[in-house]
């Protein structure tokens, strides 16, 4: 990963090296090649992609002629530089937060608000909370803006309680290891959820992907004759210059479904992002995902994958079983007609609150306090947004809860 190469944005660099799997720990003693070890600017986002389609996504650290370090979930990491295909940098967040904010207006707050709201979403609280007192001195009212900076300084102050963490004593038991992982529960592949994202991505707002140029070859020679594929050589080689959208739009309106699991999505769509952090994250790992719950021994037909990490494996593999899951009667319990009556968010109510109640079990507790809750109206945002009509993503995964979904039509679809 050669730092005069880098591209900002949404290119995709193509690394000259070979590929192979494993990761390295991160070597502690003093690097003899510090002269040729590039220190990169903090809060750079790296997305790297091995010669077998593992993607790997972290804070850049350092850089080399032999290897790249990044921070993955506060785990230091070295990847050999063989074994990097491709490699995606972003510039770091102040470059493009100044880049964007050079383009508003001080006066324009719907789209200052949209930038706070952006920062607060990278971790970046203290220019968020300048944006937003900007906004607040020209409209002192402005109910968004003043609930954001409440939201900004209280994680300021998170961020601020947390950079001095207590150090252990000498002579301090070390705690034993907590059992918050449902064991022996099967969940979804990397390659599972890269193909879920692909079904779900809005193509008015699509997340970061690459397609391999030999991927778009291939689908220009399958698809010849076909209306959308031009016949000039010209022509064609303009649709391999293509952004990685546009040729996404092409494999979709070709549905070129044997192609899609070459696609690589980098992050998650608009709509799993709504359950990753409106839901998931917010209620149903720590309301429903539990021991004492459907994470647990006596889960019973519904069973969900416990575990306090809120890792794409886990949270994709519930959400598949919410929405493939059946009840005794045959019922989803998600619908895409009418969000708001889903038996997910009805059964949550309290039981005065809805027609279709949560079976009498001992120590259940309502999630939501009516269907004016928040998260509930969160949560059937969640369901809204999910691609209609729902797609076969043809997973073969085979989860302990009772799933009998129907037989889906995926024609004129996707």
């Amino acid at each position: 990963m050669n730092p005069r190469s880098h591209i900002p944005m949404c290119r995709v660099l193509v690394a000259s090296a070979s590929i192979a799997v494993g990761l390295t720990p991160a070597p502690t003693h003093a690097q003899d090649s510090a002269s040729r070890t590039n220190q990169p600017e903090e809060g750079r986002t790296a997305t790297i992609i091995l010669h077998d389609g593992q993607v790997i996504t972290g804070t850049l650290v350092e850089e080399s002629d032999e290897a790249v370090t990044l921070t993955i979930n506060g785990i230091r990491t070295t990847i050999e530089t063989r074994k990097i295909r491709e490699s995606y940098i972003q510039p770091p967040i102040e470059e493009r937060y100044k880049a964007t904010r050079a383009s508003i207006d001080d006066d324009d707050a719907e789209s200052l608000i949209q930038l706070a709201k952006w920062l607060m979403d990278k971790g970046r609280y203290d220019l968020a909370l300048i944006e937003l007192d900007g906004v607040l001195e020209h409209e002192p009212f402005n109910d968004a803006a003043r609930s954001l900076r409440v939201i900004a300084e209280q994680n300021i102050k998170l961020q601020e309680n947390r950079l001095e963490p207590r150090e252990p004593e000498e002579d301090e038991p070390e705690r034993e290891a907590r059992a918050d992982d449902t064991p022996n529960f099967p969940l979804l592949t990397a390659d599972d959820v890269n193909l879920i994202r692909v079904w779900e991505i809005n193509e008015k707002n699509p997340p970061l992907i690459t397609i391999p140029r030999e991927t778009m070859e291939a689908v220009i020679e399958k698809y010849a004759g076909h209306p959308r594929i031009p016949d000039s050589a010209v022509d064609r080689a303009a649709i391999l210059a293509w952004e990685p959208a546009e040729q996404l739009r092409l494999l979709f309106a070709l549905q070129a479904r044997e192609f899609y699991d070459e696609v690589q999505v980098h992050e998650d769509p608009a709509a799993i992002k709504i359950f990753r952090d409106q839901v998931h994250k917010t209620w149903l790992r720590n309301a429903c995902a539990t021991s004492r719950c459907h994470g647990g021994t006596e889960a019973g037909r519904l069973q969900l994958a416990r575990s306090t990490s809120n890792t794409p494996e886990v949270y994709y593999t519930n959400m598949y079983i919410l929405e493939h899951y059946r009840t005794d009667e045959g019922f989803p319990l998600l619908d895409f007609q009418n969000p708001s009556d889903s038996l997910l968010l009805q059964m949550c109510l309290p039981r005065r609150e809805t027609d279709t109640p949560h079976p009498s079990v001992r120590g259940w507790r309502p999630v939501f306090r009516s269907a004016d809750d928040r998260n509930y109206r969160r949560a059937a945002e969640w369901i809204d947004a999910l691609w209609t009509p729902r797609p076969d993503y043809e997973i073969d995964y085979d989860p302990p809860s009772a799933m009998e979904p129907a037989d889906r039509e995926v024609d004129g679809s996707r």
